[in-house]
């Protein structure tokens, strides 16, 4: 099961819950929707910023990621230059021998 099902299931269960736990709970109406109004604010605001990390967390990997390319790039570079060089120099170290 992918994170993104497991915290929507994660987060669809509190919120049954506490509507439930409000519902159920003795108070009049009023206090009953007041109550779910601010838990689907809290649970909203929560929501939010569990958002906001996984966004951060996402723009990190992808700057990691990144870096790590650049390091790659970098090498293959420096090897592909290196085996140039040395089959430069064994060819002319051939056309001396010649």
């Amino acid at each position: 099961m992918s994170a993104k099902s497991t915290l929507a299931i994660a987060l669809t269960a509190i919120a049954a819950g506490a509507a439930l736990g409000v519902l159920l709970a003795p108070a009049s109406g009023k206090e009953t929707r007041k109550k779910l109004v601010r838990k689907g604010n809290d649970l909203k605001d929560r929501l939010s910023d569990m958002l906001a990390q996984g966004q951060d967390l996402m723009d990190d990997l992808r700057d990691e990621a990144d870096h790590l390319a650049d390091k790659a790039r970098a090498t293959a570079k420096e090897t592909r230059d290196r085996v140039k060089d040395k089959v430069q120099e064994a060819a002319n170290r051939a056309a001396a021998t010649n």
